[in-house]
Order: structure tokens, then C-alpha cells, then sequence
């Protein structure tokens, strides 16, 4: 042990030995050390450097602090030892200075491993004000190569954000004294949840979840149903990433069509049912600012037949849940708004007329056929529920008391008019009208009691239109008319040769031609005419309707005939 040297308030002083001959932790390695801390941290994945940012203890001043305690310890510590400076004897130990220093640069480095692989950071009460401002940032940015690992980071947080979310007072709970209540008061972090899922709400951001990162999505909404949250701002989140999972062909909503050919996924289907299952948490959202079925209608008219059908089968998840919740007579409107996407989907049939050629190739006529098998589907869905739900069968003009049943039939209505406006020729009308139309709606295969009551109600509704014409002649009712004329013909058959489900509308709509056909030509010639499509046409000589078959092997085509009653006599609906 050295000798004191010099002695100064009883602490004794001595000459520190010469410097170490291999340095533990000097001031030269730990420049080589922060350096490559820098760099790792600079390449480093956006992911690593979120996570650090925010971390629930104030990550970056205690790192800048103990990197100059680490410097300026290490620096002074070689200097002292070098020059051989009087020091304390109990200080004297170069490989302990060495050692302290390097200790401490450990832990700070062990801390930033922790928070960025070992136990990352989620939303919390420790951190929310940190975890918005930097989630804020990386949005506002909009990297195309950052937002898809954020998109990923989400998911971490997902159950924490709804849980800790204020939620959205009811309507009648909004007045001003609260408003200014909440101006007045500091955000907590209910407050700064809330914000942040207002914020996910971006659509660039969606577009990302949907393409690399789905289970984010999934989990947002799976975490909502499981805690009963459903009145949180996560409307316009909903909305894009529904209409981002439909627009891309790519995403996993076109890779859960069926289990034939998606396998495992396609049976499960964990993110249509995660998005779409949940008929109460899809309706809360549509009573609030949208939910996953309503989509913009430029988006819509946008759609192609693929596009369209990835549509409908999330439609029919829904109408599954409803249907299964039992709650029949509760109103769907955010089934009813999608319904109605689905029926406007096919208003543009009538851009058939112009295609001379290879028309069933087309986009519009497969989006036909597509509406057209989903709302068969819609039908068989209804059907399959243990109990089928009640219905009243004849709803006059309360559209209030309308419930599921009425408005399939309306859907189902108003693809007949789309199709009825397909006028000529004679064997493209057939195919459309009757082949891809009415066939599929009537047809010989599907029995039960829901498409019973969808038939009677179909056919009340095509009833009541063509009576319209008596009041009020109008193109939409002519068209109705001539649609029936066209796929049913103008000779009644006994009931037991077809179908019975369309004799009694055969039998009213041809007792109706029969005695109101010519008034209605000598009244409105140019909606009568209207009423001639596909192979109908009106017999001059002999003031009679006409309908004429394909030849085919016949030596001349065959032709059935209406008689008409005169104008001038009366006539009984």
C-alpha cells in the first residue's frame, strides 16, 4: 500500500500508480462505443426508434445525461491517471473508475434494448401524451416505408386505446355547459385516446393496414366488441379500411372467398368476421359517422364485378349476424344503406342496348349476375334460421314497418327495372331478362317459407307498379310491364305446367294488358309503345299483342297472341 503523501482534512493523499497496461473502459473505447451506438441507432428500423420515443420514462435526457457523466468521467479519469495527480487513496483505483463507467454505459444500453425489443412500450397512462405526438408525427410524414411498420406497432396498442377511450356522449347529453366544461379541463388520457382514433383514421394510413398489416385492423375491432365499446370516433377508421380491404385485390378480404380454393383461411375468415361479424357494432358505428358497409358513392360507382362481389359477401356477413342476433324487429339501417349500394350497383344495365356483341363478357352484365346470386344468397340465409322471422304480408305505403323481407323484394324489384330497360334484340333481352333475372328469382330449385313470402311480396310490388299506369302513365311502369310480358308470355298456362309461384302475377298481368292496353295507347301512345320489348309486339289488324319465339327447327317462328278489349268498353282490373 503507498504512502500518504500529502494529508488534507484527515483525507490522505497519494501519488496514483502508473496507467493501466490494457484499458477496461477508457475514454478511447468509449468513443467507439458511442459512435457505433449512433450509427446502429441511425440505421435502425422506424419500429426500434417509435418504441424508444415512447417509452414511459424520459428515455432521451436521461441518455444524454449519462453519456456526459460516461465522457467526461472517462476523459477526466485517464487524464488523472496519465499526469499522476495527488488523489484520495481510497480513489485511487484506475480498473474501478474503468469499470464504474463501463457499468453505467451497459445499463443505459440494456435500458434502450429493453424498451425496444425486450418489453416495448404501449399506450398508457405513463406515456400517452408521448405515444400521440410521435404517432402524430409518423402520419403527418406519411413515409411510404415507415407508416406500413407503424400500421404493425398499432396493433400493441390497440386494446389499451379502446379500453382507455372516452367515448362519444349521447346526442341528448350534448349541451354547451358541458362543451365548455371540457375546454376548461387539462387532457387526460381518455381525452388523448380518443384523438388517436380519430387520428388512425387516415386514409393513406388504412391503405397500409390493409396491405401489410390486416391483424391491426382485426384487433381494433375485435377489442371493441369484446369490451362493448361501441360508441368511440372510429367511424372514418372503419370506413377506409373497408374500402381500402375492397379496392385492394390484393388484400386478405379476396383471399377468404371460399375454403376450396384459400384453404383454412377461407373457411375461418378471421378478418371479414373481425370487420364485418358483428351486426352491433357495425350498426352503432352506421348511427354514428359510418361504419364498415358505408362506402362513398363515387367509391362505389368506381367498383368493378370483383370488386362488387368482395362487397355483397361482407354485406352477407352482416345480414348473418343480424339474422342470427335475433333482433328481427329492430331496424338495420346499416344494412338497409348497403342494400342499397348493392342495388345501385347495377343501374347503368341499360349501356347493354349499345353493346351489339359479346355483351355477357362485359363488366355490367357480370355485375348483374353478381347482385343477382347475392341477393338468392340473402334469401337462403333468411331461410336457414331456425325460427324464420315474422313478417306482415302486405305493407301499404309505412315504410317504417318495413322489415328485411320487404326490403330484399324492393332490391329484387329494382333489379328487374334495371334489367327491363334492356329493350333489344329479342334474344339478348331473353337472356337477360329471363335467363340471368327472372329465372334466378322464380325458378323451380329454391322452395321455403322466406323466399314464399319474398315472391308474394315481389310480386305485389310488380302488381302495383303496372296499376300505376292507370293514374299515371309513366316509363317505369312500362317497362315493368313489358318485362312481365316478356319473360311470362301472353298465353296462361294451367298452374300445375310451371312454376305456381309466378301464375297468379301471369294471370293479373295479362287480365290487366287485356282490358287497359289500348287506352292506355289512345292516352299515351309513346308509353304504350314502351311497353313492346324483346320479342312483344303490337298487332296493327288485328289491335292484339303479339309474341314471337325463336324459330329453331320450326319452318316458321312461333307466335302467341293477346286479344285486347276496346278502349270504349269497361273493363275490371
Amino acid at each position: 500500500m503507498l504512502a500518504c503523501e500529502k494529508t488534507y482534512l484527515g483525507i490522505c493523499f497519494i501519488t496514483p500508480p502508473s496507467g493501466l497496461e490494457s484499458s477496461i473502459f477508457g475514454f478511447t473505447e468509449f468513443i467507439s462505443a458511442l459512435a457505433l451506438l449512433v450509427i446502429v441507432y441511425t440505421v435502425t428500423d422506424i419500429r426500434y426508434r417509435f418504441r424508444v420515443a415512447v417509452a414511459p420514462i424520459p428515455l432521451f435526457p436521461l441518455t444524454y445525461l449519462l453519456i456526459g457523466f460516461i465522457g467526461f468521467g472517462t476523459l477526466l479519469t485517464d487524464v488523472w491517471f496519465s499526469e499522476r495527480w495527488l488523489i484520495p487513496n481510497f480513489l485511487a483505483n484506475q480498473a474501478g473508475w474503468q469499470g464504474m463507467f463501463g457499468a453505467f454505459f451497459l445499463l443505459l444500453v440494456m435500458i434502450w434494448m429493453y424498451y425496444a425489443v425486450i418489453n416495448p412500450p404501449i399506450f398508457c397512462k405513463k406515456n400517452y401524451r408521448k405515444f400521440a405526438k410521435e404517432l402524430y408525427k409518423v402520419i403527418l410524414k406519411g413515409s411510404e416505408s415507415d407508416l406500413p411498420v407503424i400500421a404493425d406497432e398499432l396493433a400493441r396498442s390497440a386494446e389499451h386505446l379502446v379500453k382507455l377511450s372516452r367515448q362519444n356522449p349521447p346526442r341528448w347529453q350534448k349541451d354547451t355547459n358541458k362543451k365548455e366544461e371540457q375546454k376548461r379541463r387539462k387532457p387526460n388520457v381518455g381525452d388523448y385516446a380518443y384523438d388517436i382514433l380519430l387520428l388512425i383514421g387516415n386514409r393513406k394510413l388504412c391503405r397500409h393496414i390493409v396491405a401489410s398489416s390486416p391483424v391491426t385492423a382485426m384487433v381494433f375491432f375485435e377489442a371493441m366488441a369484446s369490451n362493448e365499446k361501441y360508441d368511440l370516433p372510429i367511424g372514418q377508421f372503419s370506413r377506409n379500411i373497408s374500402t381500402e380491404a375492397i379496392i385492394n385485390k390484393d388484400s386478405i378480404l379476396y383471399h377468404e372467398d371460399e375454403g376450396y380454393s384459400s384453404g383454412l383461411i377461407g373457411y375461418l375468415k378471421p378478418f371479414s368476421k373481425a370487420i364485418y361479424g358483428n351486426y352491433r357494432l357495425v350498426e352503432a358505428l352506421g348511427s354514428k359517422t359510418g361504419s364498415t358497409l358505408d362506402i362513398h358513392h363515387e367509391i362505389l360507382w368506381s367498383w368493378d364485378a370483383s370488386q362488387l362481389e368482395a362487397y355483397s359477401r361482407a354485406v352477407m356477413i352482416t345480414l348473418k349476424s343480424y339474422l342470427e342476433s335475433g333482433n328481427w324487429t329492430q331496424h338495420p339501417f346499416a344494412l338497409y344503406r348497403a342494400l342499397e349500394n348493392i342495388k345501385n350497383s347495377c343501374c347503368d344495365v341499360y349501356k347493354l342496348n349499345d353493346i351489339s356483341s359479346d355483351y355477357y363478357s362485359t363488366d355490367i352484365f357480370k355485375r348483374l349476375q353478381t347482385v343477382v346470386r347475392y341477393v338468392k344468397y340473402a334469401i337462403d340465409l333468411i331461410g336457414k334460421q331456425q325460427n324464420v322471422p315474422s313478417t306482415t304480408l302486405r305493407v301499404r305505403g309505412d315504410q317504417m314497418h318495413e322489415d328485411i323481407y320487404d326490403h330484399v323484394a324492393n332490391l329484387m324489384f329494382e333489379i328487374i327495372f334495371s334489367a327491363a330497360s334492356v329493350t333489344a334484340p329479342p334474344d339478348k333481352c331473353w337472356t337477360i331478362h329471363y335467363n340471368s333475372v327472372w329465372y334466378e328469382f322464380f325458378g323451380l330449385s329454391d322452395k321455403g317459407k322466406a323466399w314464399k313470402i319474398i315472391r308474394f311480396k315481389l310480386r305485389r310490388l310488380l302488381y302495383d307498379e303496372i296499376l300505376r299506369l292507370e293514374k299515371f302513365p309513366n316509363y317505369k311502369s312500362s317497362k315493368i310491364l313489358g318485362f312481365c310480358l316478356n319473360v311470362m308470355g301472353l298465353k296462361i298456362r294451367e298452374e300445375k305446367e310451371y312454376d305456381s309461384e309466378c301464375y297468379p302475377l301471369h294471370k293479373s298481368v295479362l287480365a290487366w294488358t287485356r282490358n287497359n292496353y289500348l287506352r292506355l295507347k289512345n292516352i299515351q301512345p309513346e308509353v304504350a309503345n314502351s311497353c313492346l320489348i324483346g320479342s312483344i309486339g303490337f298487332d296493327e289488324h288485328g289491335n292484339r299483342l303479339v309474341k314471337i319465339y325463336a324459330k329453331g327447327l320450326n319452318l316458321e317462328a312461333p307466335k302467341e297472341y293477346l286479344e285486347l278489349a276496346s278502349a270504349n268498353n269497361e273493363h275490371t282490373r
